[in-house]
């Protein structure tokens, strides 16, 4: 059996805005609305606004935006003079 803040944290992920209020998480997992705030806690990935469960983003893009920089500097920089 799944842990209820794993299963939480997946059936919020899988909404389209990501996100979801503490009631309607209390009757997915047909616990009581004031469990809920102890499942995110104990959750890595998830965090509560006011009453709003929301997912949090992923934050591993920012390296992959680094990468593109360096790349188009070298390319528009350091190519040309080797080249010539």
């Amino acid at each position: 059996m799944m842990p209820l803040q794993v299963e939480l944290q997946r059936n919020v992920k899988a909404t389209e805005d990501e996100a979801m209020t503490v009631e309607q998480a209390a009757e997915l997992l047909k616990v009581h609305p004031d469990y809920i705030p102890t499942l995110v806690a104990r959750s890595d990935d998830l965090k509560m606004i006011g009453d709003t469960i929301i997912a949090k983003r992923d934050k591993s893009n920012d390296w992959l935006i680094w990468m593109a920089v360096v790349a188009v500097f070298f390319i528009i920089s350091v190519l040309p003079g080797i080249g010539g």
